[in-house]
């Protein structure tokens, strides 16, 4: 079941927790708004009650302030209370204040002497009804007459303001059983439809809640799984970078092997005895071509200072120097792009324009060749085409290309070269600005 229940989502855990809190809470509140209503109700029929016997035996205050009823007196007094018993009562005792029954509807209980905590507190000046349930010993009369009867004790106070009597009134449920009903039914619809409301506007405004949670947490295991993907690809980039870059040193110490050395040993060859002029010349010029290469060499390695451009720079940059160097013209053309980028993008931008374009020398000799760049979206754009012969049919991915597929691949961007439908050879740089 605990199981069961982690599956389940947020809203619906909430939803079933909050029917059961709000259905309790309605519970106990409707039972005791019935509770304070029963209790109101009864307290209402007792002061109309008390208000209704002070007025029906006030005539007879005089007689009961003298602790006994002559026969004349009781049959006044009997005339008087069965014509309130056709209407509203149902039995009525009149108690002295020393528990003495002076008065009853059953005439054999007159005399009789009884205690009872209910006289003791009306004696003391207190109303007291309630609804008995008639087990009293004194009660058996009124028993013959219904299960229950809202039982009513009333002080009666003489001119000077003592209580000379007490009356003890029964009253028929049926009235205040149907106001009962009234009210409870309209108590308890009040607070179901308020549950039922309070239930709907929780459980949507949860339910809400919840569906903005599951999709940011959708959105954040995407954005794990993007980094994962990432690092992995990264990984893989910078285990294919030290590939690379241990291949460019084996270039530049071929390089310096094949070239520079192979000239100065010339140079050290010719000066080891006493050389000629002729020897001497030959020297300088295998001195002269060392020199060359070295700075042929240096100039391939270093960028020239790129962090004042702005990424529109950079590329007019790589543009004029592959111009210097080489003196093929570039065409150009430069859309809208961000005045500030990272100096990580600009070195990728240089040096990847600065590959593309010495291929397209090196293979399209005199073919024009044409660079673009643009920005669109968030990302940065650069072609470079060439109308030359084009790529052979099973081109190999040398050193050069592979150095800008990866520079573009840690900036998170992509490399993609191959042929254009005019002819030539046509290379895609794309590269995320943010």
């Amino acid at each position: 079941m605990p199981s069961a229940l982690s599956d389940w989502s947020l809203s619906r855990r909430f939803a079933v927790a909050s029917a059961i809190v709000l259905m309790a809470g309605a519970f106990l509140l409707g039972t005791w708004i019935t509770q304070e209503i029963e209790t109101s109700v009864l307290r209402r029929a007792a002061a109309d009650s008390a208000l209704y016997v002070e007025a029906l035996l006030e005539p007879h205050l005089a007689a009961l302030a003298t602790g006994r009823l002559t026969e004349t007196q009781r049959v006044d007094l009997g005339r008087t209370i069965a014509r309130a018993m056709d209407r509203r009562v149902a039995a009525v005792k009149v108690w002295r204040p020393d528990g003495e029954i002076v008065y009853a509807s059953r005439g054999e209980l007159v005399g009789a002497k009884l205690e009872s905590d209910e006289l003791t507190r009306a004696v003391a000046g207190t109303v007291i009804s309630g609804v008995s349930d008639l087990s009293k010993d004194e009660n058996t009369f009124e028993r013959e007459l219904a299960s229950s009867l809202i039982e009513t004790y009333i002080p009666l106070r003489g001119t000077n303001g003592d209580v000379v009597a007490v009356a003890e009134f029964y009253q028929y449920t049926d009235l205040l059983d149907a106001e009962l009903r009234t009210a409870r039914l309209s108590t308890w619809a009040i607070i179901a439809g308020a549950t039922i409301a309070m239930y709907v506007l929780l459980a949507g405004m949860v339910r809400a809640g919840s569906n903005t949670i599951d999709h940011q947490r959708r959105e954040l295991e995407a954005t794990v799984r993007r980094l994962s993907d990432t690092t992995k690809r990264l990984q893989q980039v910078s285990a294919a970078r030290a590939e690379t870059d241990e291949a460019a040193l084996r270039r530049v110490a071929s390089e310096l092997h094949d070239g520079i050395a192979q000239d100065l040993a010339a140079a050290l060859f010719q000066l080891k005895r006493q050389p000629s002029a002729l020897e001497l010349e030959r020297a300088r010029a295998a001195l002269d071509s060392a020199l060359g290469e070295v700075r042929t060499l240096a100039r391939g390695l270093a960028l020239p200072d790129l962090a004042p451009l702005p990424i529109a720079g950079v590329i007019e940059q790589a543009c004029l120097d592959h111009e210097r160097k080489t003196g093929h013209d570039v065409e150009r053309e430069i859309g809208s792009l961000p005045a500030h980028v990272a100096i990580p993008m600009k070195i990728c931008v240089y040096r990847v324009l600065e590959e593309a374009l010495s291929n397209a020398y090196r293979h399209a000799h005199e073919a024009p060749v044409a660079v673009r760049a643009w920005a669109d979206e968030g990302v940065l754009h650069l072609t470079c085409a060439d109308t030359g012969p084009g790529l052979p049919v099973a081109p190999s991915d040398g050193l050069g290309l592979r150095g800008m597929r990866e520079r573009a691949a840690l900036l998170g961007g992509s490399f993609t070269i191959g042929p254009r439908a005019e002819g030539g050879t046509l290379v895609t740089i794309e590269l995320p600005l943010t």
